[in-house]
């Protein structure tokens, strides 16, 4: 049970996060007294800016962590095949509806929100894509039974407090609906960390690590070009991405080419 440790802190940061990110916004509904300075910004706009560029951030890191022209060329070929798989099966567009069903479950938006189903969407991939979440995962699936060890979830307590403040950042643009990612990390991460238990050995094993951060990282960089408004991208069809390089590295392996 304490491979999971990780997993719930992860989940319970997003929750305290949006809670923050709606008291934060009806607190910051009414300023329009005039003064001496300007109109300020509107703090969603600024909000969701700063943490546009947090996100480019973050995904540079993993961007760099290929280490051959082959991992290179796998993550190219992971992205293009993967959008097309997601464009077919409409990845996107289903994973917006079903934030529209938990919105219409939840009582509807209010007034003044940005696109709520775009919100849920949005949490949930940042929340649970790049490269702090694969290696965080396999991290914490090294936890010995019995007993908590700490230095097994390092990644994943650094990134829950990340997410806290992504949590608050987009609760405060989009509203009550980011709370409801907090049950998609729940299921996702704890999922990615039984996986990873049960399947290390095998992924070590054909060099896979590596490539599946790289195209993590990217799928985190066309987010971050959607919270900036550089252009509009449906993120949510490059997750099939995101696995494939499995499949191909275990078929070169198992071809006898080195990756």
């Amino acid at each position: 049970m304490w491979k999971y440790f990780g997993v719930f802190a992860n989940v319970i940061t997003v929750l305290m996060g949006s809670t923050l990110g709606l008291l934060l916004r009806r607190r910051s509904g009414g300023m329009k007294k005039p003064g001496k300075f300007p109109p300020r910004e509107k703090l969603p706009d600024a909000m969701m800016a700063c943490l546009g560029f947090c996100t480019v951030f973050s995904a540079a890191s993993g961007l760099l962590g290929v280490e051959s022209g082959v991992q290179a060329l796998i993550c190219v070929a992971s992205m293009a095949a993967g959008l097309l798989i997601g464009w077919a099966l409409r990845i996107d567009d289903r994973l917006g509806r079903l934030g529209d069903a938990v919105l219409a479950r939840m009582g509807g938006g209010e007034a003044g929100l940005k696109n709520p189903a775009e919100g849920f969407v949005t949490a949930c991939l940042l929340f649970c894509i790049g490269s702090m979440t694969v290696l965080g995962s396999f991290e914490s699936a090294a936890n010995p039974a019995g007993h908590l060890a700490l230095e097994c979830h390092t990644t994943l307590l650094i990134k829950s407090m990340l997410d806290f403040c992504s949590s608050t950042c987009l609760a405060v643009t989009y509203g009550a609906s980011v709370l409801a990612s907090a049950a998609f990390v729940l299921v996702f991460q704890g999922a990615l960390v039984a996986l990873a238990a049960s399947i290390q050995p095998f992924l070590e094993r054909i060099g896979v690590m590596p490539v599946m951060n790289c195209v993590g990282s990217m799928i985190l960089l066309a987010i971050a070009l959607n919270l900036l408004g550089i252009k509009k991208l449906k993120t949510a069809d490059y997750l099939p991405a995101l696995f494939l390089p499995i499949l191909i590295c275990w078929v070169l392996t198992a071809c006898g080419a080195a990756v």
